[in-house]
C-alpha cells in the first residue's frame, strides 16, 4: 500500500496516560516482546529484527518507537523508516506495526499511525509505502482510513484485492 501525501494524513491524540517512545539500546527484546505477542502468522525473531531493522542504534532511535500505557509498560510498536525497496527509489515506510492483543481494539493503532506518519515527515518524506496481508482485514481498515491505497504488483494481486473488498470499512479503488 502506498500513501501518495502524508500531509493529508489524519492525526490522532493518543488517550490520556498513553505515550510514544523511542527505541533504545537493548529494546530488541521489548520488540520482539510485543511483536511475537501480536503476529498471528509468522513470529520474528531477533534475526528478524536485525535484517529487517538494520542500521545502527542511533538510526533506529530516531525511526523505532514504542506505545506505553499508563502503567509505563511497552505495549506497541512502530517503525516509521525509509528504504528503496518501493519501486527502487527512497521513500518512506511504515513498518513492523504491533499492539499486544490484550490493548488492542481500543482505538490505539491510530494514534500511533499517526506518530509514525509525522516522524517521516519530519525527516522530510512526503509519501510513504508499507506492506501487509490480505488477510490483515483490521490493519488494511486502518490504513486505509489514513489514505494508503493499494499498489498491485500484477493481476493476482490486484484480484486479491478485489476479494478483500467487500470485508473493508473503508474501501479503496483498485
Amino acid at each position: 500500500m502506498i500513501h501518495r501525501d502524508l500531509s493529508r494524513a489524519p492525526r490522532f491524540a493518543l488517550p490520556m496516560g498513553y505515550r510514544m517512545r523511542f527505541y533504545q539500546a537493548g529494546d530488541v527484546d521489548t520488540w520482539l516482546r510485543i511483536q511475537v505477542a501480536a503476529e498471528q502468522f509468522e513470529a520474528p525473531t531477533t534475526n528478524t529484527f536485525y535484517e529487517s531493522l538494520d542500521g545502527n542504534d542511533a538510526y533506529r532511535a530516531a525511526r523505532i518507537m514504542f506505545l506505553v500505557d499508563p502503567t509505563g509498560r511497552d505495549i506497541g510498536t512502530i517503525s516509521a523508516w525509509n528504504d528503496d525497496h518501493f519501486a527502487g527509489r527512497e521513500m518512506g515506510r511504515i513498518h513492523w506495526v504491533a499492539i499486544i492483543p490484550e490493548a488492542q481494539g481500543r482505538g490505539l493503532a491510530k494514534p500511533m499511525l499517526s506518530a509514525a506518519c509525522e516522524v517521516l515527515r519530519e525527516h522530510g518524506y512526503n509519501e510513504a509505502w508499507l506492506w501487509t496481508g490480505t488477510g490483515r482485514v483490521a490493519a488494511i481498515n486502518l490504513y486505509s482510513q489514513f489514505g494508503f491505497v493499494p499498489a498491485p504488483r500484477d493481476d493476482a494481486e490486484r484480484a486479491a484485492i478485489r476479494a478483500l473488498e467487500p470485508l473493508l470499512k473503508y474501501p479503496f479503488s483498485t
